[in-house]
C-alpha cells in the first residue's frame, strides 16, 4: 500500500514538471513568433527607408554637382571647382552616345537648316544591394522635370519655358541594382535686339568627360571638376520676315520633336536678321 501511494505521488509530481515545461517551451515559441511576425512587418520598411534615404542622398549631390557645373560655366574656361560625394554603395559613371538634334527653319520656308550631335550622356551613380525601391526592374521614375520625359529640355531667357534639369532619373535595370542618371544637356539663350532688328540665338551643348570609365569613391570623397574648354561647333545666320522657331529631339529625324524656341516676328517689322550659334562647353570630371 505505501509504495502505491509513493508511485501515485511520483506521477503527480512528473506530470506538474512535465506542464511547466511545455508551458515554457509554448511561451518561447509564442515569443520567437512574435519576433518574426514583427521583422516580417519591419524589415521590408526597414529596406525601403534605407533605399529612399540613400536615393535622397545621391539625388542631392546630382543636383550639388550640377549646381557647380553651372558655376563653372559662369566663371568661364580654365576654372575648376570640387564637390564633396559620399558613394554609399555603388560607383559613379559617365555614359555617352545620347543624340541631341537641333532644326532652325521660319513659318515662311524661306530658311531652313539643321544641326546633330552625338556625344551628349548622363552622369549616373549606381545603387549596389537596394532590393527595397518601389519600382520594378526595367521600369524607371523621373526624379525631377517634367512628366514627359521622351524630349530633352532646355534652359532659355523666356520664363514660359522649362527651367531646370533636362533628365534626372531613377532607372532598376536588376533586382538589386538601381542607377541614378543625371542627362546632359542643351542649354538655349535668345535676345533680340530692337534698334538693329536682329535675333540672336546661342545654343550651348554640355559635354561631360571623365577620367576613367567609372570613379570608384569611397566616402566622402572630394570630386573635381573642370570647364577645360569651350568650341564653336556650328553658326548660320539668314534675312527672315516671318515667325521663327527651332525644335529639338533626342532622336533622328526630330520625332518626336519640342518647340524650344518660337519668335513671332514684331508687327511693325518688315525683315529681320537671325544668327545661331552653337558652342559646346566641355567639362572635365576627375577625383
Amino acid at each position: 500500500m505505501a509504495n502505491s501511494l509513493k508511485l501515485l505521488r511520483k506521477l503527480i509530481k512528473d506530470k506538474k514538471a512535465v506542464s511547466e515545461t511545455l508551458a515554457a517551451i509554448m511561451m518561447i515559441f509564442m515569443f520567437i513568433t512574435a519576433i518574426g511576425v514583427v521583422w516580417g512587418y519591419l524589415y521590408p520598411t526597414y529596406k525601403q527607408f534605407q533605399t529612399d534615404n540613400s536615393i535622397n542622398s545621391v539625388v542631392s549631390y546630382m543636383l550639388s554637382v550640377d549646381n557647380k557645373i553651372y558655376d563653372l560655366l559662369s566663371d568661364g574656361p580654365g576654372s575648376t571647382t570640387a564637390v564633396n560625394v559620399d558613394s554609399f554603395f555603388g560607383y559613379y559613371q559617365y555614359e555617352t552616345g545620347k543624340n541631341v538634334s537641333l532644326q532652325f527653319a521660319d513659318e515662311g520656308s524661306t530658311f531652313s537648316n539643321s544641326y546633330s550631335y552625338g556625344n551628349m550622356g548622363s552622369f549616373a551613380y549606381w545603387l549596389i544591394g537596394r532590393q527595397g525601391s518601389a519600382i520594378n526592374v526595367d521600369s524607371h521614375k523621373y526624379l525631377k522635370g517634367p512628366a514627359t520625359q521622351n524630349n530633352f529640355f532646355v534652359n532659355n531667357s523666356d520664363s514660359s519655358s522649362y527651367q531646370g534639369l533636362t533628365n534626372l532619373t531613377l532607372v532598376r535595370p536588376e533586382t538589386d541594382i538601381m542607377n541614378i542618371e543625371l542627362n546632359y544637356r542643351v542649354s538655349l539663350y535668345y535676345w533680340y535686339d530692337q534698334t538693329n532688328d536682329v535675333l540672336s540665338i546661342t545654343i550651348s551643348l554640355l559635354i561631360i568627360d571623365i577620367i576613367g570609365p567609372k570613379l570608384m569613391l569611397s566616402s566622402f570623397n572630394t570630386l573635381n571638376i573642370g570647364y577645360n574648354e569651350s568650341e564653336t561647333l556650328f553658326t548660320d545666320s539668314a534675312t527672315i520676315t516671318t515667325d521663327f522657331y527651332v525644335d529639338g529631339s533626342i532622336a533622328s529625324g526630330f520625332s518626336p520633336f519640342e518647340r524650344v524656341l518660337d519668335f513671332a516676328k514684331p508687327p511693325a517689322v518688315g525683315s529681320y536678321d537671325v544668327t545661331i550659334e552653337i558652342v559646346a562647353s566641355y567639362l572635365l570630371f576627375y577625383i
